[in-house]
Parts: structure tokens; C-alpha cells; sequence
């Protein structure tokens, strides 16, 4: 069977896997750096107590000063790229699999993701989805200032993948800035809040997206009422 000419776009963090997997993983391969670089070690439950207790942006910081090591900038911009280049230790949630393989060979599938290219590329090979979807976008193989809401990331996959002629849906977990373009771009919109995701707790314009899901189990059904209410046309299931 051709596939139908529309587009399912999904996020990657928090919607594909659990983002906090991967924090935990880059934190045991900084760990293993500070222990033969800098014979600091308990780096990672430093880290991992930090980073659950809401602490953003600074963490390596706070450990290094709580050991009494001083946080020069070259010491730090080391520890970040040993972060960012690791190869993760994550894993597809069961419930992803499942819908991707029931939408596999039926709709168009792309992939718009933020974060820095490297570390955003390292997850899409380890979590084996270069063959899984039809057009993959990191927008930061751009620059950070096209992170999303930025429309280019966007646009992109529009222009990719036009035989969709503007039958897009947008499936993503964080309500400040996924759906912001889709609803301006006209796509439709589902938010996943999953169990254990960063973003869980987190409110934000949710009206603009349709639906929320705490899993991608009901996306599949879910499409079939977005295509016939919003773009008024039927989706095979």
C-alpha cells in the first residue's frame, strides 16, 4: 500500500525515550572523565541529586566547587563536550515502537528535534532511527537561535516532504514552544506528557495542542479524528 500523503512529525526527548536517561548517562561518562582527569569520585551522585532537584545549567559547576576544585571555563567546556559526545546508554520507549511500526509504510514520518548537533545525532543513531523516518531535522545543525519556535525547523519538513501539501500533526512533549509554529503553520498538534518526563509537570500554552496523550499508544487512532475534523479528509488505520 503507497503511503497516504500526510506527514507525522514527532519531537525526540521526552517523546521517543525518556530524556532523563540520557542526562544520567552523560553524567556516569563525565563521572568516568573526572575520575582519571581529576581523581574526583563521586561525581555522578553529585550530578544525578542536583540535576533531580531542579538544578539547570550549572551543575558541573556546583559539583566541582563542592569538591574544591576550581571551574575554570576550559575545565568546564572539557567536561560539556565529554557530555555531549558520549554515546548514550538509552533506549526506545516500548509504546514508541509500537506506533511507529503501525504507522510505518502508512503516513510520511519526520523528525524535528533541538539540542546540539552532535549530542542530537548521537541519540538518533544509538536509538537506530535514520531508517525509521522519512526526513529528520536538528535544528541545531543550524545554530541554537533555530530552536524551536522557531519556524525553520518547521518549514523544513514542509518543504521536504510538499507531496503533504500541509497535512502535518506535530507530536512533542514540552508546551512552551512545540506547538507554537504548528498552530500558526496550521498543523495539528498532539502533546505527550509521559511519566518521568522533564516536562510532565510543566504547563504551558496547551491549547494549542488538540490532544495529550501520557504515551504514543493512541496516536495512531488519534489521527484518524484529527485528518477528518481538521483537514477533512479520511486516514487509512
Amino acid at each position: 500500500m503507497a503511503k497516504q500523503n500526510v506527514c507525522v512529525v514527532f519531537d525526540l526527548d521526552d517523546t521517543l525515550y525518556l530524556e532523563r536517561d540520557y542526562v544520567q548517562s552523560g553524567f556516569h561518562a563525565v563521572a568516568e572523565w573526572c575520575a582519571g582527569r581529576l581523581g574526583l569520585r563521586d561525581f555522578q551522585p553529585q550530578a544525578q541529586a542536583l540535576f533531580d532537584a531542579g538544578r539547570r545549567g550549572d551543575i558541573f559547576n556546583a559539583v566541582l566547587a563542592q569538591a574544591g576544585i576550581s571551574a575554570d571555563t576550559g575545565l568546564i567546556a572539557e567536561m560539556v563536550r565529554v557530555y555531549r559526545e558520549h554515546v548514550p546508554s538509552i533506549a526506545l520507549m516500548p509504546d514508541t515502537l509500537e506506533c511507529l511500526d503501525r504507522l510505518a509504510g502508512r503516513v510520511h514520518l519526520g523528525l524535528l528535534t533541538d539540542g546540539p548537533s552532535v549530542s542530537q545525532w548521537a541519540k538518533i543513531d544509538r536509538l537506530r532511527l535514520r531508517d525509521r523516518f522519512d526526513s529528520i531535522v536538528v535544528t541545531g545543525d543550524w545554530g541554537a537561535e533555530f530552536s524551536k519556535p522557531h519556524l525553520r525547523g518547521y518549514r523544513s519538513l514542509e518543504s521536504r516532504m510538499d507531496a503533504c501539501r500541509g497535512r502535518f500533526v506535530y507530536v512533542a512533549d514540552n508546551p512552551g514552544k512545540d506547538f507554537i509554529a504548528p498552530k500558526e503553520l496550521g498543523w495539528g498538534a498532539i502533546r505527550v506528557r509521559r511519566p518521568g518526563g522533564l516536562h510532565e509537570n510543566v504547563d504551558g500554552p496547551g491549547h494549542l495542542a488538540g490532544f495529550e496523550v501520557s504515551n504514543l499508544e493512541p496516536v495512531p487512532g488519534l489521527l484518524a479524528e484529527i485528518f477528518a475534523t481538521r483537514f477533512e479528509e479520511p486516514i487509512a488505520q
